[in-house]
């Protein structure tokens, strides 16, 4: 009941329909369905509903539904195209506003129309807008042929590859589509580089030209190819897939692979360092198994499964790789890599003391230099008495002839050891009785192995012909008595001998303590006397020295006064040598400048007689007297007159006549006799 009311309240509603709209109404008494575009409004009846096409069904519209039923134009822009099932059959035919009766359909069929496009849908038509395809040049589309196209003789269900270095923008035409891929409808080229490969199958058979992705030639449907140090980008075609990519392994040093030609079925072993490129259409990559008691025999620990098999073999040991028809000695220090068929040799050695087979140790390695055995040896002396001999065998192997094979001949080497030198050993026992034994047991086991000690030569030492083993050093740890009471004799016997031998010591030791001292005090009084000897030799030679350094500073102090005298006499002389030089020279330069002085004065005289009469008689008679007489004096003192006789004979020579007496009276006097001896004065 609730039902119908619901339908019936949207019969009843009118529905407004706006531009680019479009709804279906269903006529319930035919079933026919109308088309009504907006903009308009529809107003049901009784006998009409509104009604929706999905699911390849029209569904009536719930009262709940809120669009109604209206629904939008398809609409695609210019970079959009639209994909039309069902187009109509009269592709001219277009729906106009209002109601339309439904048109025929060519159900099955399906169109592209490109944008920009905006329209309606007839009722059972579907539509799907999708954007134009973007490609860059490492990108592609696979585009399917679903129907005929006019011109295209391509068969349906053809594909074909869209290459983003061909058409950057793409939008198929009628009967393509493009196959939507994981990622959406554009696809990345795989691209090529050094260190990879693409590993590709032929899906239908073709002709490669030049210029190509492959190599021109005829292909095959169901051939496999591989591509390898290419560069570039790769796209697949209607005749190429792409099965898969390949990266190069990389191998360190010592380290491999195994790989199975596919051909032969041969394994190879591939081994670094190197990046290696494994062609999955030759060869195919193969692992190695290892039981984990055989890897712990090999000294492998963890390892990658696919990894050839890598033993190392330490210094000072070797092992022996064997196959079908080889055997190799490997020594260390040394990594090797096995192959597929190869293996190394076990060893079972004796282990315990005395050795035994019972638990036997496997080994892989033999240890070929420095190698050290222990075993407890039973014997009897000559005189029957029964001893345990703890020893330990320095062993190593040796070549002859560079055949380093044969030291693996002998599985157990240890047991082959301990049994042949113990049966020695017990010969060698039996031939001395336990006192010889129990004072040179140690020599008489060492030279029964290892030969006679001849001078400083090393010992001969014993080798083993089996397996090249050779036993270069034997060294006696502890030797025991099994029978007690020759055990205590023994031991009785030889605490007596040592403590007489201790007391034999001991005074030995007193004696050579007394003599020591006794030449101790002799050697302290002859050093005595020797170091008085010398103090007197150094006291004499102090006295000596003492006297000699006396005269030499009185000699040296006499020396220094006499050269300083006599420098100073020297200088002395020489100094007053410069001073009389010098006041010659001096009193010559005087003598000449004032003879200069007294010719330019007598020549300015005689220039200016004219003019000096005008002055004296102007001047002052004293003035006049002063002047004379300071001109004047130069002239008396060379002419050896008075500064008034010298003043008067001047004066006559003028037209003045002789001297005023007021001049005269005013002269100096000097007397001729002060003149001369001025003169002669220095």
């Amino acid at each position: 009941m609730t039902t119908t009311m619901s339908e019936r309240d949207v019969r009843e509603r009118d529905i407004l329909v706006a531009s680019n709209e479009f709804a279906y109404v269903q006529d319930l008494t035919k079933g026919d369905i109308v088309l009504y575009v907006g903009p308009t409004k529809i107003s049901l009846s009784n006998t009409e509903r509104l009604v929706d096409f999905r699911s390849e069904r029209f569904l009536p519209v719930r009262a709940d539904d809120g669009s109604m039923g209206v629904s939008p134009f398809i609409a695609a822009s210019s970079s959009q195209y639209i994909l039309l099932e069902n187009p109509p059959k009269d592709l001219t035919a277009r729906p106009v506003k209002g109601n339309n009766s439904s048109i025929e359909l060519l159900n099955g069929r399906k169109i592209v129309v490109p944008g920009p496009a905006s329209f309606p849908l007839w009722p059972g038509q579907k539509a799907l807008v999708v954007g134009g395809h973007e490609l860059r040049e490492d990108e592609y589309l696979v585009v399917r042929v679903y129907d005929r196209i006019e011109g295209d003789d391509r068969p349906i269900g053809t594909q074909a590859i869209v290459k983003g270095e061909d058409v950057r923008f793409y939008i198929p035409r009628t009967g393509l589509e493009v196959l939507r891929g994981p990622e959406g409808y554009v696809r990345k080229a795989w691209r090529l580089r050094k260190g990879m490969g693409l590993h590709v199958r032929v899906i239908a058979p073709f002709v490669a030209g030049p210029g190509e992705q492959l190599p021109p030639g005829d292909y095959e449907a169901g051939q496999e190819l591989f591509l390898q140090d290419r560069e570039g980008f790769f796209f697949p075609t209607e005749n190429l897939e792409v099965v898969a990519t390949v990266a190069a392994i990389g191998l360190a040093e010592k380290e491999g692979i195994y790989v199975r030609s596919i051909d032969t079925g041969r394994i190879a072993t591939v081994t670094g360092p190197r990046n290696y490129l494994a062609d999955p259409t030759a060869v195919e990559l193969v692992r190695r198994t290892l039981a984990p008691e055989r890897a712990a025999l090999y000294g492998i620990g963890a390892r990658q499964v696919d990894r050839a098999l890598a033993v190392y073999v330490p210094p000072s040991f070797a092992v022996l790789v064997t196959a079908k028809d080889k055997r190799e000695v490997v020594r260390g220090p040394q990594t090797r890599i096995l192959d597929f068929d190869e293996d190394l040799e076990t060893l079972r050695l004796s282990t315990g003391r005395p050795k035994s087979d019972e638990a036997a140790l496997p080994t892989c390695f033999l240890q070929i230099d420095g190698n050290k055995v222990s075993d407890v040896v039973h014997m009897k002396t000559a005189d029957h008495v029964e001893l345990e001999v703890l020893l330990s065998y320095r062993v190593s192997f040796v070549t002859k002839g560079g055949e380093s094979e044969r030291w693996f001949n002998v599985r157990d080497y240890v047991g082959l050891l301990c049994d042949h030198l113990a049966s020695i050993l017990r010969a060698a026992g039996r031939t001395v009785s336990i006192d010889a034994f129990h004072a040179e047991g140690t020599e008489i086991l060492r030279g029964a192995i290892l030969g006679e000690k001849r001078g400083t030569e090393p010992r001969e030492g014993r080798l083993f012909e089996e397996n090249g083993m050779w036993v270069y050093d034997v060294e006696v740890l502890e030797t025991r008595i099994l029978d007690p009471e020759v055990k205590k004799l023994l031991t009785d016997a030889q605490r007596t001998a040592i403590v007489a031998e201790v007391k034999r010591r001991q005074e030995d030791l007193r004696l050579a303590g007394e003599q020591q001292r006794e030449a101790v005090d002799r050697e302290i009084f002859t050093a005595q006397i020797a170091t008085l000897a010398k103090s007197a030799e150094l006291a004499a030679a102090r006295h000596g020295l003492a006297v000699a350094k006396a005269a030499a500073v009185v000699e040296l102090d006499k020396l220094e006064q006499v050269g300083r005298a006599a420098n100073a006499a020297e200088a002395f002389t020489l100094e007053n040598g410069a001073r009389v030089v010098a006041a010659e020279r001096q009193a010559d330069v005087d003598r000449r400048a004032l003879e200069a002085s007294v010719a330019a004065f007598r020549e300015q005289m005689a220039a200016v007689a004219p003019e000096l009469i005008a002055t004296l008689k102007t001047l002052g008679n004293q003035k006049l007297a002063a002047e004379l007489t300071r001109h004047a004096s130069p002239l008396a003192i060379l002419g050896g007159e008075s500064v008034a006789e010298v003043v008067e004979r001047l004066l006559a020579s003028l037209p003045i006549g002789t001297a005023p007496d007021g001049i005269r009276g005013v002269l100096p006097q000097t007397p001729r006799a002060d003149v001369r001896a001025s003169k002669k004065a220095p």
